[in-house]
């Protein structure tokens, strides 16, 4: 099949709206048609901001290291609804997606809690079924390892009812623990679906997901290598005027593995 992704997504310049040392804000007023023919009109807001480590102990409770040196941001991203109808499940709906895209590792792995319950932890099928080696679920504990290496196009997901609010990953060679956190609104149960199928459960979709790079075929070159932790706000049911706002933040932690491992117990409960 051909796809594309829509110009207004990826093409043309933001406005920045205003900016400081720490922080900028850029908007951008954006259509878009999805596969069932229904026409988005919304205003984009997104704003970029620099954290510090004091943030990094007030959200995870726990004090980084002087050993350590910490790089951190949040983005905090607002959709309006501009147009004149409501957005509807039934015509179809958006979400605010957001995706941190990392350098591989031979030893580097994604690390998500999850809650406990019934039914699946994860959703491996978006490429084939991931290969055991490449992703352990310890439902004791209430934790999984996803292996991203670059070498294999493999992706995972979870949804509303076992995804916390927080990911991450570590590589020891990298000497890097990075934490990924993010407002999960209490209670939401939609979200939008991302298999790449005609879909029998548009709003069943994953919350947090990862993805590892690959080649995209026998004998052919991968995207570029990298990895990926993403977050999703729920599908976006919004009257004419109103707004979803989803903020997503990344914490890059590097320092020796004694003193990242409070760090990762503190933040995502796993050493």
């Amino acid at each position: 099949s051909l796809w594309q992704t829509p110009a207004a997504f990826q093409e043309g310049a933001w406005a920045v709206k205003s900016q400081d040392g720490t922080s900028v804000v850029m908007t951008r007023s954006i259509q878009v048609t999805n596969y069932a023919g229904t026409r988005f009109t919304m205003d984009v807001e997104r704003t970029v901001r620099v954290l510090s480590a004091e943030d990094a102990q007030r959200r995870f409770g726990v004090a980084v290291p002087n050993a350590v040196r910490t790089v951190a941001f949040e983005t905090e991203n607002r959709i309006t609804n501009k147009g004149a109808a409501a957005w509807t499940e039934e015509a179809g709906l958006v979400s605010v997606w957001i995706l941190g895209m990392f350098a591989p590792a031979e030893d580097a792995h994604v690390l998500i809690p999850f809650q406990p319950g019934p039914g699946p932890v994860v959703n491996d099928a978006y490429f084939g079924k991931v290969p055991a080696e490449r992703l352990r679920v310890d439902e004791a504990a209430g934790h999984l390892s996803f292996t991203c290496d670059g070498k294999l196009r493999s992706k995972i997901g979870l949804g509303p009812a076992r995804a916390k609010n927080v990911a991450g990953s570590y590589s020891a060679s990298a000497r890097l623990l990075t934490v990924v956190h993010y407002d999960k609104p209490e209670g939401a149960k939609r979200y939008v679906n991302s298999m790449w199928e005609t879909q029998k459960e548009p709003y069943g979709g994953d919350v947090i997901n990862s993805y590892n790079d690959g080649p995209t075929a026998p004998g052919k070159p991968s995207l570029g290598g990298f990895y990926e932790i993403e977050t999703s706000s729920p599908a976006a049911a919004l009257a004419p005027g109103a707004s979803l706002v989803h903020v997503h933040r990344t914490f890059h932690f590097e320092g020796e593995k004694p003193a990242l491992d409070g760090i990762a117990r503190a933040a995502l409960g796993v050493g």
